[in-house]
């Protein structure tokens, strides 16, 4: 599984997502349509190898399945997973995380079960480093998440992991949410707070992308194939007057002056727009990996787990700014 959870560059991260839109739109074309008194059905996308398949879910399905929360939309539902280290039920607080894009190699080498046993590790050993109870939730696609995958930054995903996390918060009886992504998982960070949750105490937001698609040949592109990209796709930039004021709410947006992936010019403009916009934000310039500089989960994790104990905005920069 990648550690960077992020692969596509600044310059194809948007652009193909209208071609790998045209797919999912031929893809639910093919979807049986539901029947007046039939259940709704999630639908989960296997592939393993050669084994390339859709298999359907309908609520009872997925509530058989370990760690799964059912997410009803106005136009479908999903299947979505979770895993929670020990001490997550009940906790006062605890950090939920949400990865980046996994490349389609990668996702077609590991099983439901392999895939969910690298999470649950990996949630077991961050909440140990962190000190506080962690759960990281599959987003569509992946971690054995129905719905669709590589289609990152769509309206809809955002809506969707928006309704899984209330269903996770109020399954395991959380209380408030430190919140801590990379690549992709970032910019669902920034949706949920452009739809207006208020439950977020901490926000570390690692590698993220938060504006227009950005064209080959250099600029952001103001259409798509869907006309404004804003209708399609819940763009963080666009939409941040939406964010909900709290005085309470700290945000950490994390980046590689380096990053090859996703530029820090962007997470500065971000930093900057919450900034101008009255709320507590952070900007902090740490050290990620070569060759693309642009893993950094652990620091978000270590951010949101500092934020969580009520460690101050100094410590926590020269902790995750090494």
């Amino acid at each position: 599984m990648s550690e960077h959870g992020g692969f596509l560059g600044p310059q194809s991260m948007w652009l193909g997502l209208g071609v790998v839109a045209a797919a999912l739109i031929g893809w639910k074309a093919f979807t049986p349509a539901p029947e007046a008194n039939k259940a709704p059905v999630a639908l989960r996308n296997i592939i393993v190898g050669a084994d390339a398949r859709t298999v359907q879910l309908t609520r009872a399905d997925c509530m058989r399945l370990e760690d799964r929360v059912w997410v009803t939309l106005d136009d479908g539902v999903e299947c979505i997973a979770y895993v929670a280290s020990a001490k997550a039920q009940g906790a006062d607080t605890a950090i939920v995380y949400f990865s980046g894009d996994i490349p389609e190699n990668q996702l077609a080498a590991e099983t439901q079960d392999s895939a969910r046993t690298n999470y649950q590790r990996r949630a077991d050993t961050w909440a140990d480093r962190a000190g506080v109870p962690l759960v990281i939730i599959g987003r569509p696609g992946l971690m054995g998440s129905s719905g669709f995958h590589l289609l990152g930054g769509r309206r809809d995903e955002g809506k969707v992991i928006d309704g899984a996390l209330d269903a996770v918060k109020e399954k395991l009886s959380i209380r408030r949410l430190s919140l801590a992504g990379q690549s992709g998982g970032t910019r669902i960070i920034a949706q949920l707070m452009v739809l207006g949750r208020r439950d977020i105490h901490c926000a570390a937001m690692g590698s993220g992308a938060f504006d227009l698609p950005r064209l080959q040949g250099g600029g952001t592109s103001t259409t798509n194939i869907f006309g404004d990209p804003g209708r399609r796709y819940l763009v963080p930039m666009r939409a941040a007057e939406n964010i909900v004021k709290s005085a309470e709410r700290r945000s950490f947006v994390i980046g590689d002056a380096r990053d090859t992936v996703t530029p820090f010019s962007e997470q500065k403009a971000w930093a900057d727009k919450l900034a101008s916009l009255g709320h507590h934000v952070q900007l902090i310039e740490a050290t990620a990996q070569p060759p693309d500089y642009h893993g950094l989960s652990e620091k978000a994790v270590m951010a949101a787990g500092m934020c969580a104990q009520g460690k101050p905005d100094q410590e926590i920069r020269t902790a995750v700014g090494k």
